[in-house]
Formats: structure tokens, C-alpha cells, sequence
């Protein structure tokens, strides 16, 4: 028995909705950082199968975990549907992509408050849904449907096209941050002609359970697509990814997390005869020269702490101009200084609990030690900036690294940084007029060649001789932005994907209706006469 209070989400799996009988809980975040010890007695009680008469105070929602034979069914399924679904016109999947875009819009306020419940301040969730928004817009479902199938050229007595054709199932293990905004890029997957499985994390799988069976797969249905188009499974990470591996019916694995994980993983699936799409880690650059509108690209900058800076396409470390440097800093702080605290349910949030309080800390204290310099913040506080030693927020920290002190042997520079604490690199130069700049525009394309990490870079800067030079150089990316927020979303080019340990060895920006397809080459030849000798 349940609170009937406390809502109920069911995986799915060839086109049916599965009550598995076994159970986990969401609790609302508001309870859950505010109330933690009545909170987690009552999700105890909960799996012991008893009521307590206020649970659905603090539980919204219990939702189904899975078993290895539930996976299979779905791999199964995917399968059986995959041949049927892969030779849907392009036309008609482009409509299912138009009528799931509608769809979105008209759960929005719905979806964005189970973002919140899951713990996505509202600053967060709002990003995240005009992200996806813009994604999936008419504009950007007809460019990737055009590249789908295209004439390449007439020669002689042949027509020549490419053809990207489907590779078959794929299966999405989607990550904690962002489960369900990100594993919306299966989306296009579907738009190729593919098949999901789409695994949520074990815990939080709320929204993305929502996303898919909800707003995504009615219209799937809508249009004739066949039952096991999507599937949803819940359940041990590492036991769905062995099952996923060892069947010759699974074609490719997108996966979301860390890079040392993602890698490994990447491995496994070339072992196996699989594609790996990776999705990993993130450690963006963000360029302020010296010429900048400044206050856009400290508007910029401030991104960096959506969601506590747990979000992989934010910027986390700032490469600054000395000339502009004082400026910026001034800026930045004032900004940091008017932010709002509170809880995910509350307007205008952006901060959420950090996952990775003790490696902020090891990191803080390891960057002082080398000589960087406090700016602003650097404190562990509640969730209300009450200061607390062992608080589950961080105030937004600033740390000036000035580039003489090697930045990339400080760990907050070389490594992902999941915690709101940014460095500052200060780039300097003793040469006099013209040859200053461009020795900072050196030290800086050195800067940003170094990180391990490729996902996105912007900079911010007036002079088009310095653009044209930075586009140029800024190669380590699969996203270069110029004067354009660092983390917001352009039509018709993909969101995701990135070089080096962002995506693998062969990372890219990363279009999922390409990845996840394969090309094809045809020819057409036309009917030749035959030569006739009277």
C-alpha cells in the first residue's frame, strides 16, 4: 500500500507500463536539506512497507526499480523495434519530433517543478528546459532531418546521395546532475530512426521517468510508431551496462559521467563491438580580453555557479587580461555579492547542495598553500548562508592564480571542479605597446591548450583582429562561443560533446542523430542507351 498522496512513477517497456513491486522514494528536496533526519526515517518506513500519516509531506513520489530480466525484455523490445521504427519516413520522424517539442511546452511548468523537487534550484531548471526548447526546435528538427538523406551531386549518368542510416538500439545511461535534460539528446536518436533504452540514475530518475513516458512517448504513439521504440529501466548501474555489453541486439551506448569512468567505459564498448558515445567531464575557459563589454562577460561568468557549479558545460576557470583584470574582479564580486539563498522550491536560486564538499576543501586549501589569493567566498554554509563548517552549500569562491604561478599545477585548474570555486588566472606581460597583447594572447591559446578537458570555450572581446586570431587558435573544443554566453543554446548546433577526456579520442561536438548513424553512399544510375553500328 502507498500514501495515495505520494504519487507513482512505473518504468516502461514495450510499450507497457511495469509495476515491478519493488520500490524507492523521492523525497522533496525542500524536506530533504531543511528536514534530513525525518525525512530519511520516513523513507526507512516506507520500504518496511509502513505509512507514517504525514509521508507525503516529505515523499513525493515512490518509482519502480528493475531486475536483469526486466533489462532484457527491454533490450528485446528495442530490438523487435528497431526494423519497423528505422524505416519510418524522415518526414514522419521529423513530425514526431515537432509534436514533441509542442508537448514540452506544454508540460513546462509541470516538468520544471519536478526538476525543482528533485533538487534543481529554479535558476537551474529554467536553464535547463530553455536549453532543451531550443534544441528541439522547427529549425533545428528540419536541418538534421535535411542532412538525414541529400543529393551530393549528378556525374555523368549516375546520382549520387548520402544516406545516414540508423544503427539500430541504443541504450542511454543518463547522469545525476541532469538526468533528464540530458538524456533528451536521445531525442535525436529517434529523429535517426533508433531505438532507447534509457537508463535514469538510481536515484532521482523522477523527471526522466516523466520526460519519456509522459511527454515523449505519447506522441511516439500519436504517429504509428511501434511499441518498444523507447523503453525505461531503473535498477544496478553496473549489472544493466554488463547486460547492455554482452548482447549482439545493442548497437551503441551513449554514457554520462566522470571522464576516468566514461573512458573505461568507452573501452569496454570498442571490446565489445559497440559504439561509445561519451559524454564526461568538463573544465571550460572562459576569455575576458581586454576590450570586452565587461559586465556581459561577468553575466557570463556568474553562470559558473548554476547548480553549485555541478553542471559540466559551466565555466570553471576565468583567463583574464591584466589590463581588465581589476575591473572584472570588481564586477564579479559585487555580482557574487547579491545572489539569492534558499531552497530549490524558492525563486531565483541558483545554488544546490555540493555532492563534493571534502575535494572543495582539499582543493581551497591546497590552492592558498601554492600562492593563489582569496577573492570573495571560500566558507561552507547552509542553505540559508548561515556560515557552517560542514554546511552542505559553498559560497561562490573566487581565487586569483596570477599565470607566473604554473595554474595547471594547481588541482583546481588541471581538474573538473564540481564545487562553486573558480580560479582566476591573471595573465601578464612585461613587453611594451602591441607586443604586450600579443604575448597575453599567447600565454592565453597556451592556457586553454593545456586543459585536459574540451567541452566549451568562450571569450569575450571587441577587436576583430583579435577574433579572427582566437578562432584561428581556439581549437579544443566542441563548442567555441564568441560575445555569447558561455552556457546557453544555439539552434542547429548540438549542446553536448567536446575533445580529449570530454568525449574520447574521437570527441566532437556531438549531433546525436550522427553519432548514433552510419553513412551510406548511393548511386543511382540512369538508364544508358546502347551504342547501335548500322
Amino acid at each position: 500500500m502507498i500514501n495515495k498522496k505520494i504519487n507513482q512513477f512505473n518504468l516502461f517497456v514495450d510499450g507497457k507500463e511495469v509495476d515491478t513491486g519493488v520500490y524507492d522514494y523521492t523525497p522533496y528536496s525542500d524536506k530533504f536539506i531543511t528536514e534530513f533526519k525525518n525525512t530519511y526515517r520516513i523513507i526507512t518506513k516506507l520500504k518496511k512497507d509502513e505509512i507514517p500519516d504525514n509521508a507525503d509531506e516529505y515523499i513525493y513520489a515512490r518509482y519502480c526499480v528493475g531486475d536483469d530480466s526486466l533489462n532484457l525484455k527491454a533490450i528485446d523490445a528495442a530490438h523487435r523495434a528497431a526494423k519497423e521504427f528505422g524505416s519510418f519516413p524522415v518526414s514522419k520522424r521529423r513530425k514526431i519530433m515537432h509534436d514533441i517539442h509542442d508537448n514540452l511546452e506544454k508540460n513546462k511548468d509541470k516538468f520544471i517543478k519536478m526538476l525543482q523537487i528533485e533538487g534543481h534550484p529554479m535558476s537551474l531548471a529554467e536553464w535547463e528546459y530553455r536549453g532543451m526548447e531550443l534544441i528541439f526546435s522547427e529549425k533545428s528538427a528540419k536541418f538534421y532531418a535535411d542532412e538525414l538523406w541529400r543529393e551530393v551531386t549528378r556525374f555523368r549518368n549516375e546520382t549520387l546521395y548520402f544516406a545516414r542510416r540508423p544503427d539500430g538500439v541504443v541504450c542511454i545511461s543518463s547522469p545525476k546532475n541532469a538526468s533528464a535534460s540530458n538524456s533528451s539528446l536521445g531525442i535525436h536518436a529517434l529523429l535517426s530512426g533508433n531505438t532507447l533504452i534509457i537508463k535514469p540514475p538510481l536515484k532521482a530518475p523522477v523527471s526522466t521517468i516523466f520526460l519519456w513516458k509522459d511527454i515523449i512517448n505519447p506522441m511516439l504513439e500519436k504517429n504509428g510508431a511501434p511499441a518498444g521504440a523507447i523503453n525505461i529501466v531503473v535498477g544496478n548501474s553496473k549489472r544493466i551496462m554488463e547486460q547492455w555489453l554482452a548482447s549482439p541486439k545493442v548497437n551503441d551506448v551513449l554514457f554520462f559521467g566522470e571522464s576516468d569512468a566514461g573512458l573505461e567505459i568507452g573501452r569496454q564498448c570498442y571490446n565489445a563491438g559497440k559504439k561509445p558515445i561519451l559524454e564526461l567531464s568538463g573544465s571550460d575557459p572562459l576569455i575576458v580580453w581586454k576590450d570586452c563589454d565587461v559586465d556581459d562577460a561577468a553575466d557570463s561568468a556568474m553562470d559558473a555557479f548554476l547548480g553549485s557549479t555541478q553542471i559540466c558545460m559551466v565555466p570553471k576557470k576565468f583567463i583574464v587580461h591584466e589590463d581588465i583584470y581589476d575591473t572584472f574582479v570588481d564586477i564579479m564580486k559585487e555580482k557574487i555579492s547579491k545572489i539569492v539563498y534558499g531552497l530549490p522550491s524558492q525563486p531565483n536560486v541558483i545554488l544546490s547542495p555540493v555532492v563534493k564538499t571534502d575535494t572543495f576543501e582539499e582543493y581551497f586549501k591546497e590552492a592558498l598553500s601554492k600562492g593563489a589569493k582569496l577573492l570573495c567566498g571560500g566558507a561552507r554554509i547552509n542553505y540559508d548562508n548561515t556560515l557552517n563548517p560542514k554546511g552542505a552549500y559553498v559560497r561562490p569562491t573566487l581565487i586569483q592564480i596570477d599565470d607566473e604561478l604554473d595554474p595547471y599545477s594547481f588541482s583546481c585548474v588541471k581538474n573538473e571542479s564540481f564545487f562553486p570555486l573558480i580560479p582566476v588566472i591573471k595573465v601578464k606581460s612585461s613587453k611594451p605597446g602591441a607586443e604586450k597583447d600579443k604575448e597575453i594572447f599567447s600565454k592565453m591559446i597556451d592556457l586553454v591548450d593545456q586543459n585536459e578537458f574540451g567541452l566549451r570555450i568562450s571569450a569575450w572581446i571587441k577587436s576583430y583582429v583579435y577574433i579572427r586570431q582566437f578562432i584561428k587558435y581556439l581549437s579544443n573544443s566542441g563548442l567555441l562561443r564568441i560575445n555569447a554566453k558561455h552556457v546557453e543554446v544555439s539552434e542547429c548546433l548540438a549542446s553536448h560533446g567536446g575533445t580529449r577526456k570530454t568525449s574520447g579520442p574521437f570527441g566532437e561536438m556531438n549531433y546525436m542523430w550522427l553519432k548514433t548513424t552510419h553513412l551510406q553512399g548511393i548511386t543511382l544510375a540512369r538508364e544508358r542507351r546502347k551504342n547501335r553500328r548500322d
